[in-house]
């Protein structure tokens, strides 16, 4: 079935053709905001989560078209529904933004402050470290020379009125030593080895990347439902936690979807220019990759020096470096089969446990979480597929969200954590009281806060009252909390659909975002029926705007979703 208007018939083939190449036989759904000058993606199937689908020969054929939100959705029988809208606002599932300037934790929106060492001020290049990457780079070239048969082929370097104008545009003074390379070579397009397995971009790429979107938003933009946990970087107190920087600044690349940053902005160990890396293959928090440039290119050259370098049938040279040495242990943790093991045991005999930061515990049974206070990095639980939890955290202290799928889960357990500020419960069957979360000290307890029909996505509001989103689709009375059940100022919410969370989904999903792949992060769930006859997220707006008062009480989480958050 199509609807939507003429001439959409070979859109809807082609994107229900790109769904089922992606999804097999499971039911799926596809959908694409056409913007007029971007489409982009979101897709998932009831069987596989999130999918990637490619769809830019669909892009192609909807360039000349005006601005449209499209989506197919597959059967299980092969068949397919396609609906067209105009307004790119009205895609299913429509979404109400409440406070467009809300962040969660460490997302912080751009205008974040300009730190010294970020100040352009149109002086030429340090003399001294002009002169230590002018060596540097010319002992690459005579050893490159040797090793080729040729100069390395870099295009020639810019001036230090180019550098001024550059930074001008951009607000930024770059490091000292990358102002330097640029003085030498205006990029490395043919990825001599000068850095490695990196090479700079032009200088005229540097700044159109910086001017795209929000600055040092490295790969995606953050958008107000965007809560993911920030995970620090190794090693701790280098790299500001946070999931964007305004003084992040873009140079280069692997040319394989993996990106260099140098950072103005660094935490309290750090120093300014050290060098970032983030991308495809970077999961979970940035890596550090150097302390500066100029480290960069005395390891290069070193390598060299002492005749540690592979010569490739191509203009490179590739240097044996730690530039891209694997971290010691990755930052999170995967326990499997929790009910038939000594858990204690198996958290105390972790490698390196200081450094877990997330940790998935899939199938247990009765499980108190005192049993992760090793894990002093701990910020991120996930708890998949138990019994009974007892969530007694106040010693894990740095833990800032918990996800828990659980038949009884004790509440209580959770009041009072300095830190905590996402909580979501999933198939809870015993009524959840909340007004053991409420917080003594918030401002104004009297106001009340709103509980509202499954199906608005991310509550998007700031600190303030608590919200709340409960029930089973288009019937659910949208309610209000007294002030007794207020929880903590944030977001409630809740929803009728499968919180999967297990690492290969959330590490898909760090991917996706890395890649720039769209709008793809909290969209699948409740979005479709999921079998329960539930339609969350095709809510009229009226109904979701409507308010009903009703008595406090603890609220029956029956078999959906709660997400419960509230600021540290």
């Amino acid at each position: 079935m199509i609807t939507g208007g003429a001439g959409f018939g070979e859109i809807a083939r082609a994107m229900a053709e790109a769904l089922r190449n992606s999804a097999g036989t499971a039911p799926a759904t596809l959908q694409l905001r056409h913007t007029g000058g971007v489409v982009s993606s979101c897709a998932w199937s009831e069987r596989r989560g999130n999918l990637s689908v490619d769809f830019l020969a669909i892009a192609e054929l909807l360039r000349d078209r005006p601005p449209s939100a499209l989506e197919v959705r597959l059967d299980a029988d092969g068949g397919y529904t396609f609906t067209a809208r105009p307004d790119v606002a009205a895609v299913s599932p429509g979404r109400l933004v409440f406070d467009a300037g809300f962040r969660y934790p460490g997302h912080p929106r751009p205008g974040l402050p300009r730190p010294a060492a970020a100040e352009p001020t149109g002086a030429p290049t340090d003399p001294a470290v002009r002169a230590e990457v002018t060596r540097l780079t010319g002992e690459f070239a005579e050893r490159y020379t040797a090793i080729k048969g040729g100069p390395p082929p870099w295009p020639a370097g810019r001036t230090e009125a180019d550098l001024a104008a550059a930074e001008a545009r951009i607000g930024v003074r770059l490091p000292e030593d990358l102002r330097a390379l640029y003085l030498v070579a205006d990029g490395d397009p043919e990825e001599s080895g000068l850095l490695g397995p990196y090479s700079h971009d032009s200088l005229t790429v540097l700044v159109d990347r910086y001017l795209e979107g929000d600055p040092g938003s490295y790969g995606w933009e953050d958008e107000p439902d965007d809560d993911g946990v920030v995970f620090e970087t190794a090693p701790a107190g280098h790299v500001k936690r946070l999931s964007r920087n305004d003084w992040w600044v873009t140079f280069g690349s692997d040319r394989s979807g993996n990106y260099l940053a140098a950072d103005l902005d660094p935490a309290e160990r750090g120093r300014p220019g050290q060098v970032l890396e983030y991308g495809r293959d970077i999961y979970g928090p940035l890596r550090y990759v150097s302390p500066s440039v100029t480290t960069m290119l005395t390891e290069v050259v070193e390598a060299l020096r002492a005749g540690r370098y592979e010569d490739w049938d191509v203009p490179s040279v590739a240097p044996e470096t730690e530039l891209r040495g694997d971290p010691a242990r990755s930052y999170d943790e995967v326990i499997s089969n929790a009910a038939d093991i000594d858990l204690t045991a198996t958290v105390a005999g972790l490698p390196e446990r200081d450094l877990v930061q997330e940790v998935y515990l899939n199938d247990a049974g009765d499980v108190d979480l005192t049993v992760f206070e090793p894990l002093v990095s701990l910020r991120s639980l996930h708890v998949n597929r138990a019994r009974a939890v007892t969530p007694a955290i106040r010693g894990l202290e740095v833990l800032e969200s918990l996800q828990i799928t659980a038949d009884r889960v004790d509440l209580a357990a959770v009041a009072g954590h300095p830190a905590l500020w996402d909580l979501q419960l999933t198939g809870v069957g015993a009524p959840l009281d909340l007004t053991v979360l409420r917080n003594p000290a918030a401002p104004d307890p009297a106001r009340p806060g709103e509980v509202r029909g499954a199906g608005l996505g991310a509550g998007l509001r700031p600190a303030g009252p608590a919200r709340a989103e409960t029930g089973h689709g288009p019937g659910a009375r949208p309610a209000r909390l007294g002030p007794a059940a207020a929880a903590p100022g944030g977001v409630v919410r809740g929803g009728p659909h499968d919180a999967a969370g297990d690492a290969r989904t959330a590490r898909r999903l760090r991917r996706a975002r890395s890649r720039g792949n769209g709008d793809r992060v909290l969209r699948r769930p409740g979005l479709t029926p999921r079998g329960n006859g539930s339609k969350a997220g095709h809510l009229p707006a009226t109904a979701c705007r409507e308010v009903a008062k009703v008595p406090a009480a603890a609220i029956n989480a029956g078999k959906a979703q709660f997400v419960v958050r509230w600021p540290p």
